[in-house]
């Protein structure tokens, strides 16, 4: 390595390399290249496969989406028939992996949403038998036909592994999954035991095909990097949740609700927003995003969505009205102008949550049940041409020193 100081200038700060330049937290490092999700950070754009977010989220629906994501094109109406039945008949769990959910019912469900997924490779024997081939190095039709059905699997168990903990951890007995409700749907019922609203399974519905892939973030990254490896599916996905539940990653949104709680009255967001703009002062959750240099376009949607929401069930904690007045002044704000910060989904997602009953608890996990697809799609991706990832570290500490024995330290 060169002995040469390099400085870097990333993220505000300068960084010290005797080895050259370092890319702190691998901001816009290239990894692969891919055709699932593109995003124009400058003017607010979102793709999945090509398709603009705003037109899937107006004419589709998840299992829709999940396929498109999944394999690339939109399916046909007979394709699409055939993948839901499939994913209904993948909901339910192995009874050992029921059995990992109830010994974590006091948990956070985080914790127990990425037990619940190694559990479940541990049983599936799908996934037993692709590890055997690749373990051997053969990943060929076959193989490549049983890692979709795996995946397709996955798609459809996390709604049901975040619905059981939910009953666990209120005492309440099991509500199995029914065939004859949508992917939204039945996830509302299994964990409320009643039929939802045709509105509220339209925002959980929405809430998911807004996040079923977004790139490459951290947790689709770690994906990759197990998966790189040749781990497999369930335990590549057990990461990713990992990485998710990080606060930097996943929760935003539970973080908006409380601060629009704690707010309460709209004509505070003026002082707040204000607040927000000097040093030390509170952060606004739900504002700026790493990529978006302009108003994400997943907030737009839900906020429109949130929006029909409170018309129709009420604002009774004022967070719509809340959450409507920050964005006003954040808006209008020079300091937020300047520096391209705008809300993003995270802003708007958890007001419908939190009407629906769902706890802060449970928003990150929904996350997740959206997202899998994008995962498992990007592992699939990334292993028609795998390269097991193995980044250096710039070494800044002595060399060759003497030891010294214990007794003489």
């Amino acid at each position: 390595m060169s002995e040469q100081t390099v400085q870097i200038r990333t993220s505000g700060k300068v960084l010290q390399s005797p080895c050259g330049p370092i890319v702190h937290g691998l901001e816009d490092v290239l990894i692969k290249n891919t055709t699932i999700s593109d995003i124009d950070g400058e003017k607010g754009i979102l793709w999945y496969r090509g398709y603009r977010i705003e037109d899937l989220a107006k004419f589709s629906n998840y299992e829709e989406v999940s396929f498109l994501v999944l394999y690339g094109r939109l399916p046909t109406r007979s394709e699409l028939k055939e993948y839901e039945r499939r994913l209904k008949s993948s909901r339910d769990l192995h009874p050992a992996t029921v059995e990992v959910i109830r010994a974590l019912a006091k948990a956070h469900p985080m914790f127990a949403l990425e037990a619940a997924v190694a559990a479940e490779g541990a049983y599936d024997e799908d996934n037993q038998k692709l590890i055997e081939a690749l373990r051997v190095g053969r990943y060929k039709a076959e193989e490549k036909e049983l890692a979709y059905r795996i995946a397709e699997k996955l798609i459809a168990k996390l709604p049901t592994m975040v619905a059981y903990h939910y009953r666990f951890s209120k005492g309440l007995e099991l509500v199995r999954p029914r065939d004859d409700l949508s992917h939204a749907a039945n996830f509302l019922y299994m964990m409320f035991g009643k039929e939802p609203d045709p509105l509220a399974a339209k925002g959980i519905d929405l809430y998911l095909i807004l996040h079923a892939d977004h790139e490459v973030p951290a947790s689709t990254f770690t994906a990759h990097v197990v998966a790189s490896t040749l781990s497999d599916l369930y335990s590549s996905v057990a990461a990713a949740i990992a990485a998710l539940k990080g606060p930097l990653h996943g929760g935003a949104n539970e973080m908006a609700v409380r601060n629009y709680l704690e707010i309460g009255d709209p004509s505070k967001a003026k002082e707040l927003v204000e607040a927000a703009t000097k040093p030390g002062g509170p952060k606004l959750m739900g504002v700026g995003h790493r990529v978006y240099k302009a108003y994400d376009p997943r907030a737009r949607i839900f906020k429109e969505f949130s929006r029909d929401y409170v018309a129709k069930f009420g604002d009774p904690k004022n967070l719509f009205a809340v959450a409507s007045a920050i964005e006003h002044e954040v808006l209008n704000n020079p300091y937020f102008q300047q520096r391209k910060l705008y809300p993003n989904v995270d802003f708007w997602s958890g007001i419908a949550f939190y009407y629906m009953g769902v706890p802060y608890e449970y928003f990150t996990p929904i996350f997740a049940v959206s997202r899998v697809v994008g995962w498992v799609a990007h592992i699939l991706e990334y292993w028609e041409n795998n390269r097991i990832f193995r980044p250096r570290a710039c070494y800044a500490g002595p060399h060759d020193l003497q030891y010294i024995p214990i007794d003489q330290r």
